[in-house]
């Protein structure tokens, strides 16, 4: 036959509490801010170089071959796109289009913008496409994972970046 015990505990009473009283806190700690970059004291001038004698005309550079490596992941999601003072919404998905993967575009006047459907990623060059997908609307080359810069086709330049 086994026994057993019983445990009584006594009853647990509340703490005593006293009225909050209220004081001004003191300042947290100074943190030190690392220095700032440099800013250029004047805008650039666009005159040429000394010993840049052109031939006339617009000077127009050639686009070199980005180094930077994108894969269409980097893509995905929300950008903004600027463009002939344009700025709107541009969102990548992985889903199959014509002519590539599906893009949508929020915000932009511009019909040539608005009208962006699809997207393609070539190397580091990326084809924003209107509607049917067949149309390039704008390339860009990949300036880093998060900018790219280039032009519509109507000629304008457009930045895409996050």
């Amino acid at each position: 036959m086994s026994q057993r015990t019983q445990t009584t505990y006594a009853a647990i009473q509340p703490a005593p509490s006293r009225p909050v009283q209220q004081a001004p806190l003191a300042p947290p700690p100074a943190v030190e801010q690392p220095p700032q970059p440099e800013t250029p004291e004047a805008p650039v001038s666009g005159e040429p170089l000394p010993g840049d004698q052109g031939t006339g005309g617009t000077n127009v550079a050639a686009a070199q071959p980005s180094s930077v490596s994108v894969g269409r992941t980097d893509l995905l999601g929300g950008w903004t796109i600027s463009s002939g003072g344009d700025n709107c919404q541009l969102f990548m998905s992985l889903t199959t289009w014509t002519g590539g993967y599906r893009a949508s575009t929020r915000g932009c006047s511009q019909p040539s913008l608005a009208g962006i459907a699809a997207w393609d990623l070539n190397g580091s060059t990326v084809t924003l496409k209107g509607g049917d997908g067949s149309a390039a609307v704008a390339t860009l080359r990949a300036n880093s994972a998060q900018n790219f810069s280039g032009s519509t086709a109507e000629g304008s330049g457009i930045t895409v970046s996050r």
